[in-house]
Parts: C-alpha cells; sequence; structure tokens
C-alpha cells in the first residue's frame, strides 16, 4: 500500500491533516499544510496523548472540540502498514518500508463555514502563539464522512455506511439511557396533571385538509379546542415555538405532496419557511408563520387539483421540469431521462395538462421569475440568465406576454422593496 500517495490525495477531499501515530504515541508522519506550530497534535503534548489514549474502536473513532472543530482516528488491527512505493518522500528521505503506526488522525477541521472563534479557541486551547498564518480549514460534514469511510476502506478493507458512521459515533449507551428517562418523565407528568397531548384525530385532520386541498377543512380543524396540549420541544417560548413550526411545516409538506403537489416544489417551501422561522425570535410571529405555511401548501394543492388530472408520467415530466428550471431544457433529454419516447410524452402532456411541454417550461420559468422579481433583489438580466433565456429582451418578452407587462414594471408594483417603503 502506498500511504503517502492515498494520505496526499485524501487531504484534498478531507481539508485537514492526516497524522500518523505509533503504538508509543508518537507523531511518525504528517500528511497536509498545516504547519506544525498550528497544528494541535504537535504544539500540546498532553492533546495528542489524550487522542492516543482514546479507547480503541473498530470503526473509525470521530470526536468534537467545541461542538464545530471536528476529528476522526482510524485504528490499525496489526498496527503496521505495509508500504510499497520505492519513491522518495517530498523531504528526500526513502520512506521505510514498513511503518508501525497505532492510528491515524484526521483534522482538525471546521464544519462550520465561519471558522473564527474556532480558530481562537484552538489558539487558546493548544498554545498556538503565532496567529497570523493559522487558518482552520471547512469541510462540509457529510464530505468529510465519506472522506473518512474512503480512507478507512483503503487502509483496513472494511467497508461501512454513513449512517453506520453516524449511529456509532452520534449515540452513547449513556444517551439511551438518558432518553429512555426522559420519556418516563414525560408520561409520569402528564398522568399526574391528568394533561394529554392534542389529539392524535385533529392531527389527522389537519393534514387531510392539506392533502385534499381544501381551505375551509383546514380552518375548521385548526379553530377546533381540546382538553390536551402540545407537547414540550424546548426549555424557552421561542424555542419551543420553532420547533413546533418545523415540525407542523415538514408534515404538511409531505400531505401536499401526498395531495399531488411536486416534491422538490414542497421541499424547497418547507426550507424557505424554515429559514425564515429561524430568523424570528417573536413566538406570535412565528406560528402565525407556520400556518402561513399550512395555507399556502393547502392552497397549491386545490390548485393542483383543479387544474389537473394527474397521470404519473407527467407528474416525473413536471418535478424533472421544476428541479432543472435554471438550465436549457430540452424535451428530448426529459424523455431519456425518465424513460419514455419523446413523441408518446409530449402527446400524452397535451392530452393530460391542455399545453405542451414547452409552453410548461415557459410559463413555470416566469412564475420563478415572478417569485424572484417580487422577493429578491436580483437584477433583470441576471434573472434571465439564471433562468437561461438567450436574451434580457428575449425573456421580457416573454414575460410580458404572460403577465401583460415588463419585468421592471411587475417589480415596481409589487416588489419587497414597495412593500417596505
Amino acid at each position: 500500500m502506498n500511504l503517502e500517495y492515498i494520505c496526499e490525495q485524501m487531504v484534498r477531499i478531507l481539508h485537514g491533516n492526516i497524522t500518523c501515530i505509533s503504538k508509543s504515541g508518537a507523531i511518525e508522519a504528517c500528511y497536509g499544510d498545516m504547519a506544525a506550530q498550528y497544528n494541535p497534535l504537535f504544539t500540546n503534548s498532553e492533546f495528542l496523548s489524550a487522542v492516543h489514549n482514546r479507547e480503541k474502536k473498530d470503526y473509525p473513532d470521530l470526536f468534537y472540540e467545541k461542538d464545530t472543530i471536528l476529528y476522526a482516528v482510524i485504528p490499525l488491527e496489526s498496527g503496521e502498514i505495509q508500504n510499497e512505493t520505492n519513491n522518495e518522500s517530498k523531504s528526500g528521505s526513502r520512506l521505510d518500508e514498513k511503518k508501525h503506526f497505532a492510528k491515524i488522525v484526521v483534522g482538525p477541521v471546521s464544519t462550520e463555514k465561519y471558522t473564527k472563534d474556532s480558530e481562537h479557541y484552538l489558539m487558546q486551547h493548544h498554545h498556538i502563539s503565532d496567529e497570523t498564518g493559522f487558518r482552520l480549514s471547512f469541510c462540509e460534514l457529510k464530505v468529510f464522512g465519506s472522506g473518512i469511510l474512503m480512507l478507512y476502506h483503503m487502509i483496513t478493507g472494511k467497508e461501512l455506511t454513513i449512517n453506520d458512521l453516524w449511529q456509532k459515533n452520534g449515540i452513547r449507551e449513556t444517551d439511551i439511557i438518558e432518553v429512555k428517562g426522559q420519556i418516563s418523565s414525560v408520561i409520569f407528568e402528564h398522568q399526574e396533571q391528568e394533561l394529554p397531548h392534542n389529539p392524535y384525530d385533529q392531527e389527522v385532520r389537519e393534514l387531510d385538509s392539506i392533502r385534499h386541498g381544501d381551505v375551509e377543512m383546514l380552518n375548521r380543524s385548526l379553530a377546533e379546542t381540546y382538553r390536551g396540549e402540545v407537547g414540550q420541544l424546548a426549555k424557552n417560548q421561542v424555542r419551543q415555538a420553532k420547533n413546533i413550526a418545523i415540525c407542523v411545516i415538514a408534515l404538511a409538506s409531505r400531505a401536499a405532496i401526498s395531495g399531488g403537489m411536486i416534491p422538490e416544489e414542497a421541499f424547497s417551501m418547507v426550507d424557505g419557511y424554515i429559514m425564515k422561522i429561524e430568523d424570528m425570535n417573536n413566538a406570535v410571529k412565528i406560528d402565525s408563520m407556520m400556518r402561513q405555511a399550512e395555507y399556502e401548501f393547502a392552497e397549491r394543492v386545490a390548485e393542483i387539483h383543479k387544474n389537473q388530472h394527474k397521470n404519473e408520467l407527467v407528474e416525473r415530466t413536471k418535478n424533472y421540469i421544476y428541479q432543472n428550471l435554471h438550465s436549457d431544457i430540452v424535451i428530448g433529454e426529459i424523455g431519456q431521462k425518465i424513460g419514455v419516447n419523446t413523441s408518446y410524452l409530449s402527446d400524452l402532456f397535451h392530452k393530460v395538462e391542455g399545453t405542451t411541454i414547452q409552453q410548461y417550461i415557459r410559463k413555470e420559468k416566469i412564475r420563478l421569475a415572478e417569485n424572484m422579481l417580487r422577493y429578491s433583489d436580483y437584477e433583470v438580466k441576471e434573472i434571465a440568465n439564471y433562468l437561461s433565456f438567450c436574451s434580457q429582451s428575449y425573456f421580457g418578452n416573454i414575460f410580458r406576454k404572460q403577465t401583460g407587462m415588463t419585468p421592471a414594471r411587475y417589480r415596481k408594483k409589487y416588489g419587497k422593496w414597495k412593500e417596505q417603503k
């Protein structure tokens, strides 16, 4: 195994140093561009010893500092790696044929793009005095996880799934015991106070109203009175409201998808509403935004039921179009993607929807453009480019035909900046 080559390539994927530690706890090799004076394993001997003495696992051992600074320890069963390369290392010395390593350590990396706080933490806790050249690299969590699994497999020959990695590292036995105790406490408290949760049948009616696109039914279900109450999901009022809203909006989106809404569109709505709610700090406003999301899902489903007879191939076509509105969509590619003849698909789509695929694409692009003109500050030219129109003038012509006004006029009339003045 050419360990040096593997580590040098994996550093590019993981964005963090890879350090090889011997059975005695000494650093034998290190790959990556974080200099020794900035690497906690070099600057803090107690930290190196603690990492070396971590309990040996039969899987990659992930651990954090400050919740955002991530490391991975890969144990080596045999304690040695056969190195098959005959090349000289970058330092000019020939690598030994056998390296006696106990473990390989990857990191540190930051799982958040903003790294200043993490850098400050590392400098404080690991004797890093020179801050001028110290930079902590960012690595997206799922990329880090996949990279660790690849490295683990190349070194040990063992295979794990990403879910295995998270499960083995995310939950301790004590966590399971604690959550079971928490469940028992909640049950006891509700029985003592004789205060049940909100009734399940009311929740079913609420979701059914969205699934059927029945706004009046949604009104009635939300107006119902009952003895129970929503469970406690947080320790403060605002976080409680946010957590409830996240649950309700996620459930509402699934009901809307079941009612015929395009999944990608529903998921995008969920993302948008939850991101907005996370920025809010008033429980009443959060609750209002949550209800607005439910009403919008119900209204979208009602519109779908009014305008279409569902067909699986047509729905898959529409979902593909929605996912690719920013691209120059070619009808022939849609047929290839969903595995049907293009002519057959075009005829079927026209029969079910009463419009051609090309007309539908233009309509959806303009609908998205309307949304961007209302709620973003992108210039008209940028929107035209994003939606893959051949020119701004062509985009303007199509937009005017569908809406009855130019993009500039539309923004002036409906844009968010007008509403804020």
